[in-house]
């Protein structure tokens, strides 16, 4: 299922508040003491998200962030890390960094050039109708034609994409952004943190994949229409969203429960199995049983490794299974694929649509992280065909390949 590799989004001990207008350390250990939330503080209603919050102090928006960074099919290697941030306004006075304010990094909004290393992110502001506030992406894998197209023109700076590598400076500092969305693929990168921000751009982390719910990734268009003066655009995109789950989950728990596992393939007799958090959400939310699933630990990742004959033990009898995605490697062993239910029964699905494979590029990975809703019909279309139509599946679909 969805999953942008976390490993080290971010090392926020690193995070000093060299940002902008700021000199002071933004982050607080989990030994520290809890921020101060004066009572005359207005916050953003957020159903979902867990990992950060939004007050309006009266001159500026305050936000905090906190999260257990995990591991890529692990666990979190230290304790949970918090920071605070004030978005205050162009023509407004930033306040004296001191008291409830101490330490905090302050952006100016709205935002008005913007670098992102990650496609989600680009997903998000497309979605808010600012995309053209964009001066660097990751590079061409974009799934937007028109993002991609301003790549290959030399519009936008390529800056590398946060999991494979930190962002490339001289392309980076050539775009001039206001502000660099910033996620990583590893805690090696984290040095280039300190040096960015050396060099005068403003660099905020974002915490999205460590939501424990996939809805609270979608709430983190919130925090982009607070820095993009879009918010209202961006309350009616969560309010779209959350309204097409609610209709999909009611549908589904009108009919009996569908047992279901959903594991990719990664080579060498090992599978990365959907056990639990937001990737099992999706199955919980389409009314599956899954059988792999175990307690939802925001302090661990969704996926899990899995050898082939303990999936076999655990998830031979699911009625229904997704066993491949865009990037897994092929399986094609016959004789173990007859030990699943759901491959004789022919109901064996994968995560292969919505793709653009002459671009390298795959919107599940992008636009369907913000588009819950639609992952969520797959699933409902999957594990009760009573509802199915034509237009059942976007993202995931029958597995045609594995009974050629």
């Amino acid at each position: 299922m969805v999953r942008i590799v976390s490993a080290g989004i971010f090392m926020l001990s690193l995070l000093l508040a060299g940002c902008g207008e700021n000199t002071d350390s933004s982050i607080r250990e989990a030994a520290a003491p809890e921020l101060g939330k004066p009572s005359g503080w207005v916050p953003i209603e957020l159903e979902f998200a867990q990992t950060f919050s939004a007050a309006w102090q009266g001159e500026f928006w305050v936000v905090d962030l906190r999260a257990s960074i995990a591991t890529w099919g692990g666990e979190a290697a230290g304790p949970e890390q918090r920071a605070r941030l004030l978005l205050v306004p162009a023509d407004s006075t930033v306040p004296p960094l001191e008291g409830a304010f101490a330490g905090a990094q302050v952006i100016r909004v709205p935002v008005e050039r913007l670098a992102v290393n990650l496609a989600p992110f680009e997903s998000m502001l497309t979605a808010l109708g600012v995309d053209e506030r964009l001066v660097a992406v990751g590079g061409p894998k974009s799934y937007n034609d028109s993002i991609r197209q301003r790549v290959l023109d030399g519009e936008l700076a390529q800056i590398g994409y946060g999991w494979h590598m930190p962002p490339t400076l001289d392309a980076l500092l050539s775009a001039e952004p206001d502000l660099l969305l910033m996620a990583m693929g590893d805690l090696s990168h984290s040095h280039q943190m300190d040096r960015i921000r050396q060099l005068d751009v403003p660099v905020l982390p974002m915490f999205m994949n460590s939501e424990p719910h996939y809805m609270g990734k979608v709430e983190y268009i919130r925090l982009l229409g607070l820095l993009t003066g879009r918010d209202e655009q961006a309350k009616a995109y969560v309010k779209m969203v959350t309204e097409n789950v609610e209709t999909l989950k009611a549908q589904a728990a009108a009919f009996a429960p569908t047992s279901v596992i959903s594991a990719w393939y990664s080579g060498s007799g090992r599978w990365m199995a959907t056990m639990r958090n937001s990737e099992a959400a999706f199955l919980r939310d389409a009314n599956g049983r899954n059988l792999l699933q175990e307690s939802d630990d925001p302090r661990r990742d969704e996926f899990q490794k899995l050898g082939t004959e303990q999936l076999i033990v655990r998830g031979a009898e699911a009625e229904c299974a997704i066993l491949r995605d865009s990037h897994s490697q092929p399986f094609r062993d016959e004789k173990t694929l007859m030990q699943f239910r759901a491959y004789r029964d022919g109901c064996v699905f994968a995560i292969d649509g919505m793709n653009k494979p002459q671009a390298d590029a795959y919107d599940y990975y992008e636009g369907a992280v913000i588009r819950p809703d639609l992952v969520l019909k797959d699933l409902v279309h999957m594990l009760h065909p009573e509802l199915r139509d034509e237009d059942s599946f976007s993202y995931i679909q029958p597995d045609q390949t594995l009974y050629e």
